[in-house]
């Protein structure tokens, strides 16, 4: 058989070469030039990431003519015949099949003479977890005290397997899986040159189904390559990997959100219809909720996800709530669980299907589309700016209506009114000509100066680690509904009995600076924190440039900072607005969960 596997023609020849594992190459390089060699390693982690060609660079660069050498030469004869191995000073030993005691007797017995051709003998332990509590005690004496002339190096991906007599004896270097982006860049050199073609994002689909694993990458690719000799797609690779397309992901997703159990099933069935497997199906459902999430709330970082570049994945991010995904994840979860003792693992997810999808009033999943849409109704109210009134409906005296007057004018007090200035003003109005509201009664920007100049970071940072006493200390009474409020903003800045307190709207800020709110959430942090504290609410964006602002002046050496007075189109002065009346609180309560439920609202007295 003349042909090769792509995995071991590229194998690693030197240090170098080796992708991923800088930590551990760059700490035996300053090893073995500073002649400062162990007697034993053990070398652990995942399948396919170096351990036994780290392992076999290792020999020839302690036995290379040229040692002490950061890395083996791969021209002297030395190097040469270890890597062709031809030299039987350099013993490899599988410890699946070699697991006695009388095999690790034996070398016991070979290691006290002396190498035949090169300088150090080296044992090569593969899978040594394999061995049996005979044979590790059997080495153990061995690895203890060895001759001067041995080397033995220890390879597993399960350590825990180990006795801590072993580990105490040999110096250990965890393998770690190998990112994405290191096993895309080995994959393009191998393609290079071998002149395959092969799509992008081929490749990196390649590299994540190997899941850190560049033996398993470079098998991968050279199975696609046999598949499609070609030209290589996203699909061909998905095909030998039994993975799903994002098209039929997409698809199969939408169904979920959208409460269609039946499109989810169909669509399931023409997966399986394809040749795909059940579990599969499942774990590329669990990838793509992961992907969500990882999407929504970290952003397009990391390794590389095609998934990101998708319009269609990205609209669904933005219209799924964290919860949903979640809940969705644990169903797959406890399916996938479920199907593995199982002989019909199709029945688990269908059921799984329909509890993501379950319509019924009761249903956790009807419960999470419902809050979804509330808080997005929610959402919607609070950043709607007002509509700008036309000036038509302004309720301004025009000139063409100054005849109206005529009628008063008999008498001559009436006639006093065509001197009025607002009676016939110079120009029409328009809501641009409006003054704009003074909002610094609400918001004194002398408040937010004196909380700044005197701050305690340490009172803020205590206030904010316990932030969720607001609602624990006011959980009964009238005062639950504003603990529960306030406790959504968050702590920026304290004086000991002053706060600045950030929310993400200005419309929820208004709310909490209103004379009557004030009150009673004043009571709340007296409740919580047993002292009196005073408060401003301002929006994130606000107190951004407020800090920007005052963080300025502080590095230019200004004390007693003053600052420009806030400014901001939502913000309203509510200095004199009183609190609403509990029964009209209750009105609007009932009104808005009428106006989203519907039917489905029930009101007990």
């Amino acid at each position: 058989m003349s042909y090769k596997a792509l995995y071991r023609t590229y194998r690693p020849v030197d240090f170098n070469e080796v992708a991923g594992q800088k930590h551990i190459t760059i700490t035996l390089q300053n090893a073995l030039q500073n002649n400062k060699v162990a007697h034993a390693y053990l070398f652990s982690g995942p399948r396919g990431t170096g351990k036994t060609s780290i392992a076999k660079i290792f020999a020839k660069a302690i036995n290379c003519e040229q040692a002490p050498t950061a890395n083996p030469c791969n021209v002297c004869p030395n190097c040469i015949g270890i890597q062709n191995g031809t030299i039987s000073d350099i013993v490899e030993i599988d410890a699946a099949s070699n697991n006695g005691v009388d095999e690790i007797r034996e070398i016991r017995d070979k290691v006290k003479y002396l190498p035949g051709y090169v300088k150090y003998k080296v044992y090569i332990i593969d899978e040594v977890h394999m061995l049996s509590a005979g044979a590790f005690n059997a080495l153990l004496k061995t690895l203890e005290e060895p001759p001067q002339h041995v080397i033995f190096i220890l390879c597993t991906t399960e350590p825990q397997k180990i006795p801590q007599t072993i580990h105490s004896r040999c110096q250990r270097f965890d393998f770690k899986a190998i990112s994405v982006a290191d096993i895309a860049g080995k994959l393009d050199e191998i393609i290079e040159k071998e002149s395959i073609k092969i799509d992008k994002d081929a490749i990196n689909q390649i590299a994540v189904f190997a899941e850190g694993g560049l033996r398993d990458a470079i098998s991968l690719l050279d199975q696609v390559n046999a598949y499609s000799p070609d030209h290589i797609t996203m699909e061909d690779v998905n095909q030998i990997c039994g993975a799903i397309s994002q098209e039929s992901q997409i698809e199969l997703v939408k169904s979920i959100v959208e409460m269609e159990s039946t499109g989810a099933i169909q669509s399931m069935n023409d997966l399986v219809s394809q040749g795909k497997e059940i579990h599969k199906i499942a774990l590329n459902l669990m990838d793509f909720f992961r992907a969500m999430l990882m999407y929504k709330n970290i952003g397009p970082i990391g390794d590389a996800n095609s998934l990101y570049k998708n319009e269609e994945f990205v609209q669904l991010t933005k219209i799924v709530s964290n919860r949903r995904i979640f809940f969705y994840i644990d169903v797959l979860q406890k399916a996938i669980n479920e199907m593995k003792w199982s002989t019909s693992p199709k029945l688990y997810l269908e059921l799984a299907f329909i509890k993501m999808t379950d319509k019924e009033v009761s249903s956790d999943a009807k419960l999470l589309e419902s809050i979804d849409s509330l808080e997005k109704r929610i959402r919607i109210i609070e950043t709607a700016k007002p509509k700008t009134p036309e000036p038509e409906k302004i309720v301004l005296p025009a000139k063409e209506e100054k005849p109206s007057l005529d009628i008063f004018m008999e008498d001559p007090e009436e006639k006093q009114i065509e001197d009025l200035p607002i009676e016939e003003p110079e120009k029409d109005e328009t809501p641009d000509d409006l003054p704009e509201e003074d909002i610094a009664n609400t918001y004194r920007i002398e408040f937010v100066e004196s909380v700044l100049n005197n701050g305690s970071r340490d009172d803020k940072n205590y206030l904010a680690s316990n932030w969720n006493r607001l609602t624990k200390f006011n959980s009964h009474g009238n005062l639950k509904q504003y603990a529960a409020q306030f406790e959504t903003g968050t702590v920026r800045a304290s004086s000991n009995d002053a706060l600045i307190v950030t929310f993400s709207t200005a419309g929820m800020c208004n709310q909490m600076m209103k004379p009557a709110v004030k009150k009673s959430i004043k009571e709340v942090l007296k409740r919580a924190f047993d002292r009196d504290i005073d408060y401003i609410a301002l929006p994130d964006a606000v107190f951004e440039d407020i800090a920007k602002e005052f963080a300025e002046q502080w590095h230019q050496g200004r004390r007693d900072i003053t600052l420009s007075p806030i400014v901001c189109d939502g913000l309203r002065d509510v200095s004199g607005e009183q609190g609403e009346d509990e029964s009209e609180k209750e009105e609007k309560v009932i009104t808005e969960a009428v106006n989203i439920f519907g039917d489905l609202v029930t009101i007990k007295k």
